[in-house]
């Protein structure tokens, strides 16, 4: 149920980016901003980088070794994809402050480190959704598994409100995470069920 919230949030947010140019959904977006979210946001965009992996990577080693293998060969790949995507395929992809420079002052947080290009897709959505894949996928708790997808959400939405994506660069991180994970736990659950199936 929790990936079907996912899925109408995802066709809500193409219809959005189908609506409006990216530069005029960006704007809208930036203007909408307080004290308190500049720092929320500031902090909340760091459960989407590699220290956020390496870490659940060392929990579930803890809880089960095969949780942590699959958990590492998702990731695996969906640094792959995104990254080749980013460098080889979409080299010159403008981020929104190169993108506005010299056009729009931009809504900006202090101390947050800006880059001006590789904005297609978002690796931190991609991150963030890929472990929100496997965090469901070992969850039988619902309330935790929304909690999951909230998550997700804000470490998503938290590139666009510090101007570091795009609204489209986070809707194809998000799916290329999710997919990607998703694939991965349905390969090892189908084709390897006693890998590592211990302690």
């Amino acid at each position: 149920f929790v990936l079907s919230v996912y899925l109408v949030l995802f066709v809500t947010g193409v219809f959005l980016v189908i609506s409006y140019s990216k530069a005029d959904l960006h704007l809208i977006i930036n203007q909408w901003h307080t004290v308190f979210f500049d720092i929320f946001f500031k902090y909340v965009t760091f459960l989407g980088n590699g220290w956020m992996v390496l870490i659940l990577f060392l929990v579930f080693l803890l809880i089960k070794i095969r949780y942590a293998v699959i958990f590492l060969t998702g990731n695996f790949l969906i640094t792959l994809l995104v990254q080749v995507t980013k460098h080889f395929i979409f080299p010159h992809a403008l981020r929104p402050v190169a993108y506005f420079k010299g056009v729009h002052v931009l809504h900006l947080i202090p101390d947050v480190a800006m880059y001006s290009y590789n904005s297609f897709p978002s690796g931190h959505a991609a991150t963030a959704f890929g472990i929100f894949v496997m965090l469901i996928s070992i969850t039988k708790n619902r309330t935790l598994k929304f909690l999951w997808l909230v998550i997700a959400l804000l470490t998503a939405y938290s590139r666009i409100y510090l101007s570091q994506h795009f609204m489209v660069d986070i809707l194809a991180g998000s799916l290329t995470g999710a997919i990607v994970m998703f694939l991965t736990v349905y390969y090892f659950n189908r084709y390897f069920l006693n890998f590592c199936n211990y302690p």
